[in-house]
C-alpha cells in the first residue's frame, strides 16, 4: 500500500466516530444472529422470578426485594428485564438478545474511552487494537449469548463508566464534587449487578498508587475508604430488606460438587486451587482450551500439586511477576496497568478470596479480560518494536484478531438454546459430575415435552446415559441417582430404577425422597406391601409428609383395608395432632362411610393446620 494512502488511513482511523463504527460492524458481525437465539442454560433464574411480576411501575420497585438465584442479591439485572416485562408483557428472547448485543457494543466503546483518559496520545492505535481484540475475544461468547449473563454486562459497563468519571475527578478542576457523585453512583449500579465490579475499584487503587501524581497519599486513602465503604453498603443490603434467614441463604454457598474447596477452604488449599485457577483461566484466556457451559467437580484437579496445570500456573504467575517488574523500569504503562487490571478484576474468581460455584467459569473473567487483551496488544507491540519490526505490529494485531474471530463464529452457534448448548459441551464433560447432572436433566426435560416416540426413546436413553456418567464421577452423591432411578422407571427398567434409588438412600439418609420413589416402583410392580414398607420408612424422616401419608392411605383403601387406613391415620394424630394430611385422609375415610358431619370436622381441621389450594390430594405417580 502507498504510504501516502496509508499515512491518510491511519489518520482516518483515529477519529472516534470511525472507531466506533468500525467496533459496531465488527460486533453486529459476530452476534446479530443471537436475535434469533431462545432461552438458554439458567435464564430461568431470570424468568422465574419475573414472568407476570411485573404490571406497573410499582412492581418496578419490588424488585428490589426479589432475591437472585435464592443465593445472591443482584437487583439491577432483574430490574433491567423487569422493565421489559413491564413494556412488552413478557421477556422475549429476541428482544433480550438484541439489548444484551447492544450493552456489549457500550461496553466496547466505554473501554475505549477509558483508556484514552488512562494513557496518552501515541497509544491510540494500540488501544483501539486492544479493544478490537476484546471485541472479537471467543471467551467473551457466553455473555454476550447468555441471557442470564446480563449481569456481567451491567456491572462491566457500569464499572467502566464509574472510573470514566473518576477520571474526570482527577483530571479536571471544574465539577469534581459531580464527577466524584456519578463515580460513585455508577460503581454502586455496578456492584448491585454483580460483586466482580469490585475489581474496577481496586484497579483505581492501583492506578492511584503507580501514576498518580500530587496528592497521592490523600487519594489512595479516599479510594480504599470508598471501596470499603461501597462494599459494606451492598453487602448489608439483603440484611436490611430480608429475613435473617432469607439473607443468610443469600450469602451464594457453594456446594462440594461444584467446587472441592468448599469443604477445605484452608490458606494452603487456597494457594494451591489459586495457581491451579490461573493455568486453566490463562489457557481460555489465549485461548488454547475449548469453552464449555460447566465444568465443576472433577473435571479440573484444583487443588493437585503434581499436575501439569499446578506447575504451569507457577510458571505464569512467575511470568507475569518479572514482565511487571520489567515494564515498570521501563516505564511501560500499558503493559504494567494491563497486568495490575488482569488479576484484581479476576480476584474474586481465583479460588483464594472464596471457593467459586464450578471451579471456574468463563463469564468470571469477562472483566478481566479486557485488560488480558490490552496486556497482549502492548507485550506484542514492545516486543515486535524491540526486535526492530514495525511494520509487523499491523499484521501481527490482524492475524490474531482474525483468529478470534474465527473462534467465536464457531462457538456461538452453542448458544441458540439449551439443547445445541448441551449437544455441543457435554460429551467433552464427562469428568464433571454437575455439567452430567445438567446434561442428564436438559435431555429428560426434552423427553418429557417430545411427542415423537422415537425422539423420546432417544432422550431418554441420552439421559441415561449422563445420569450415569456423572454417578461414575461421583458415586457418592444421591440427587442423581434420584434423577437415574427415574429415568430407569420410565424406560421400563425397575431393577435398575430399585437399585439407583437404594444407592441414592445410602449417601443420604436425610431426605425421604428415595423411599417415595421406591414406594413408587414397587406400586407399580403390584407389591403394596413393600410400597408401604418404604414409604413408612420416608415417613420417619418426615413424618408430616403430605405425599408419604396419602400414598399409604390410598393403598390401604384400594387394598379394602379400611380398618388399618383408619388405625394409620390416627396414629399419626396421636403422636402430632396438627398433621393436616392425617386429617384429611380421615375426612375422605368418613365421608365414604357416609358419616358427613364427622368428614367435615376432619376437613375443617386439616384446613386449620396447612391444607389449602396448594394441597390438594397426591395421587401414587
Amino acid at each position: 500500500m502507498d504510504n501516502s494512502v496509508y499515512n491518510q488511513l491511519k489518520v482516518y482511523l483515529k477519529r472516534k466516530e470511525v472507531q466506533y463504527g468500525f467496533l459496531f460492524m465488527i460486533i453486529m458481525l459476530l452476534y446479530f444472529r443471537t436475535i434469533y437465539f431462545d432461552f438458554n442454560l439458567d435464564d430461568h433464574i431470570i424468568i422465574d422470578v419475573i414472568s407476570g411480576k411485573v404490571n406497573s411501575l410499582k412492581d418496578l420497585f419490588g424488585i428490589f426485594k426479589l432475591s437472585y438465584n435464592h443465593t445472591d442479591y443482584r437487583p439491577i439485572v432483574l430490574l433491567s428485564y423487569g422493565i421489559e416485562e413491564l413494556l412488552l408483557g413478557s421477556i422475549r428472547p429476541a428482544v433480550a438478545h438484541g439489548i444484551n448485543v447492544f450493552l456489549f457494543f457500550l461496553i466496547c466503546i466505554s473501554a475505549l474511552k477509558l483508556f484514552r483518559l488512562i494513557f496518552d496520545d501515541t497509544s491510540e492505535s494500540l488501544l483501539f487494537a486492544a479493544v478490537i481484540l476484546f471485541s472479537v475475544h471467543p471467551l467473551n461468547t457466553e455473555v454476550v449469548c447468555s441471557l442470564k449473563c446480563r449481569d456481567n454486562l451491567i456491572s462491566m459497563l457500569f464499572g467502566l463508566n464509574a472510573f470514566i468519571f473518576f477520571m474526570y475527578f482527577l483530571n479536571q478542576d471544574k465539577r469534581k464534587i459531580i464527577h466524584l457523585s456519578i463515580c460513585i453512583l455508577f460503581s454502586f449500579i455496578a456492584l448491585l449487578s454483580k460483586m466482580d465490579a469490585i475489581g474496577f475499584l481496586l484497579f483505581g487503587i492501583s492506578y492511584l498508587f503507580f501514576y498518580k501524581t500530587g496528592k497521592k497519599t490523600v487519594y489512595i486513602l479516599i479510594g480504599i475508604a470508598a471501596v470499603f465503604i461501597l462494599f459494606s453498603v451492598v453487602s448489608a443490603i439483603p440484611g436490611m430488606l430480608f429475613s435473617t434467614d432469607a439473607s443468610t441463604a443469600l450469602k451464594g454457598k457453594v456446594t462440594f460438587t461444584e467446587n472441592p474447596l468448599a469443604l477445605d477452604f484452608t490458606i494452603m488449599n487456597r494457594c494451591i486451587a489459586f495457581t491451579n485457577t490461573i493455568f486453566f483461566y490463562f489457557t481460555k484466556l489465549v485461548p488454547v482450551s475449548g469453552f464449555r457451559y460447566y465444568y465443576g467437580y472433577n473435571y479440573y484437579a484444583i487443588l493437585s500439586t503434581t499436575s501439569f496445570s499446578f506447575v504451569g500456573g507457577l510458571f505464569i504467575l512467575s511470568s507475569f511477576i518479572i514482565i511487571l517488574f520489567f515494564a515498570f523500569t521501563k516505564k511501560q504503562k500499558t503493559i504494567v496497568l494491563s497486568i495490575f487490571g488482569v488479576f484484581l478484576c479476576s480476584l474474586y474468581a481465583l479460588n483464594f478470596i472464596a471457593p467459586v460455584a464450578g471451579i471456574i467459569a468463563d463469564r468470571y473473567v469477562f472483566i478481566a479480560n479486557l485488560f488480558f487483551c490490552l496486556f497482549i496488544a502492548s507485550l506484542l507491540r514492545f516486543i515486535l518494536l524491540y526486535l526492530n519490526k514495525p511494520t509487523l505490529i499491523r499484521h501481527t494485531f490482524t492475524i490474531v484478531a482474525i483468529i478470534f474471530f474465527v473462534i467465536s463464529i464457531l462457538r456461538i452457534p452453542a448458544w441458540k438454546n439449551f439443547k445445541t448448548l448441551i449437544d455441543t459441551d457435554a460429551q467433552a464433560l464427562s469428568d464433571s459430575y454437575e455439567a452430567m447432572r445438567i446434561a442428564a436433566g436438559a435431555y429428560f426435560k426434552e423427553y418429557e415435552s417430545e411427542t415423537n416416540e422415537t425422539a423420546k426413546q432417544t432422550y431418554l436413553d441420552k439421559s441415561i446415559y449422563y445420569a450415569k456418567k456423572g454417578v461414575q464421577v461421583y458415586p457418592k452423591n444421591f440427587l442423581l441417582y434420584l434423577f437415574l432411578g427415574q429415568y430407569y422407571f420410565k424406560a421400563n427398567q425397575p431393577d435398575k430404577a430399585i437399585q439407583s434409588f437404594k444407592s441414592s438412600i445410602k449417601n443420604d439418609t436425610s431426605t425421604a425422597d428415595g423411599f417415595v420413589y421406591l414406594g413408587d416402583v414397587f406400586y407399580a410392580l403390584k407389591k403394596p406391601d413393600s410400597a408401604i414398607f418404604y414409604y413408612k420408612n420416608g415417613l420417619h424422616i418426615e413424618p408430616k409428609s403430605q405425599i408419604l401419608i396419602n400414598n399409604i392411605s390410598s393403598i390401604y383403601y384400594e387394598l379394602n383395608d379400611k380398618e388399618n387406613c383408619l388405625k394409620f391415620n390416627n396414629d399419626l394424630l396421636a403422636k402430632d395432632s396438627t398433621t393436616f394430611a392425617a386429617h384429611e385422609n380421615l375426612g375422605y375415610f368418613y365421608l365414604d362411610s357416609k358419616d358427613t358431619l364427622q368428614a367435615i370436622s376432619y376437613f375443617k381441621s386439616a384446613v386449620k393446620y396447612g391444607l389449602d389450594a396448594t394441597s390438594l390430594p397426591i395421587k401414587i405417580q
